[in-house]
């Protein structure tokens, strides 16, 4: 299932996030489905109906160290880019 991320990486604020379906062979899931920055290398992976920040090459990036391996909504990963649009955002806590 495919989610709008706006096509901006929440880490490195590049417009080269990039949906990767998953891959198969002989039925067997071999990838799963994630979004994939081009420009840190950032990957988000489903889980469930949430996505998870589950690397990325800038592991000194706030947004790293406060978020890796956390499971969020599509709108909590959105208020975390974009903390002055979104008086709610999961970053100033």
């Amino acid at each position: 299932m495919q989610m709008l991320f706006e096509k901006t990486c929440v880490v490195c604020h590049s417009d080269k996030l990039v949906f990767r379906k998953k891959k198969m062979i002989l039925g067997i899931t071999t990838s799963p489905e994630n979004f994939v920055c081009e420009n840190c290398g950032s990957v988000f992976c489903e889980d469930e109906l949430r996505w998870k920040l589950v690397s990325t090459k800038d592991t000194l990036s706030p947004v790293w160290q406060q978020f890796h391996q956390k499971s969020l909504y599509v709108r909590e990963w959105l208020s975390i880019g974009n903390p002055e649009k979104d008086e709610t955002c999961l970053c100033q806590s």
